[in-house]
């Protein structure tokens, strides 16, 4: 028995420890969820697990394909991306920074919110307490002490995907199977230590390597969409969470001309806070 092999065993019995009829694959379409779909429709031949995803109306055009093709529901958000633009801002630098972000231009001023905007914070005489963990980026907080930061928020995730499932999981009672993996950040990797988070959310991946996961694909041949020829990871169409791979500009120029003023509009101010050059499209790559 090879590795595959091995770990596809392993996988099945972990599966064994979950009630099917009370959890749901949460289906983005993207790699790590489709290959659960492929293990829970092709491998263990599963009818009773419920395949569910969100239109975020940010999805790729073969994303979204792939999620009305396979999803035996299809969620909707209470808001679409303008009305949460409007009443929270956009997203820019990462989840975190713009968390921290959103706290001070709403005005808190808390020693630990300041201590991760600036390093560091006076405490008790005039003594110093330092941060190297998760503080601002010297663009970031420049641009936001002087003022001149843009309304920026990372709750357009929230809203658009998060709340979606979390009100079906309240009307259902089922929770999520969540392909995640503790290998893609070290974010991911603090969070996701077992096959299973506090709130009981079914994590059978957080262990998979990408060599592994790719060895799998590979083997038995499971489709990959063609966009993954161009970036690694997919999400929203254009977010600028991407940039600091280089990603967003070449998602950019995947896009139709629709989606793509469509995109500028929803992330411009962001777009040009991290200089992406948004307004020079190249010769659009061909999803062959």
């Amino acid at each position: 028995m090879d590795e595959v092999d091995f770990y596809l065993k392993d996988l099945e019995s972990k599966f064994k420890k979950i009630d099917k009829s009370k959890y749901y694959l949460s289906y983005s379409g993207g790699k790590d969820s489709h290959f659960l779909y492929w293990f829970i429709k092709e491998y263990l031949h599963d009818t009773e697990t419920e395949i569910v995803s969100v239109n975020t109306y940010m999805e790729h055009q073969e994303i979204l394909k792939r999620m009305l093709e396979n999803a035996d529901r299809i969620l909707l958000p209470a808001m679409k991306p303008f009305e949460i633009k409007e009443k929270y801002g956009s997203p820019c630098f990462s989840k975190i920074q713009d968390e921290y972000i959103e706290r001070y231009q709403k005005g808190c001023r808390t020693n630990s919110l300041m201590m991760h905007i600036h390093g560091y914070v006076f405490v008790g005489n005039n003594d110093v307490k330092y941060t190297t963990l998760f503080k601002l980026n010297n663009t970031a907080k420049d641009l936001l002490l002087s003022n001149k930061l843009h309304k920026v928020s990372p709750k357009c995730c929230k809203y658009l995907k998060k709340e979606p499932f979390k009100q079906f999981e309240k009307q259902t009672g089922k929770k999520a199977i969540l392909g995640v993996r503790g290998g893609e950040s070290n974010m991911r990797k603090s969070q996701y230590k077992s096959c299973f988070t506090k709130d009981k959310k079914f994590t059978p991946l957080h262990d998979l390597s990408d060599e592994l996961l790719e060895k799998i694909y590979k083997k038995f041949n499971i489709e990959i969409p063609k966009i993954y020829d161009h970036v690694s990871r997919t999400g929203c169409m254009g977010c600028p969470y991407g940039s600091w791979k280089g990603e967003t500009k070449k998602e950019l120029d995947l896009l139709s001309d629709s989606k793509r003023r469509f995109v500028i509009e929803y992330f411009k101010e962001s777009y040009d806070v991290l200089d992406i050059d948004y307004k020079h499209k190249q010769e659009q790559l061909e999803l062959k």
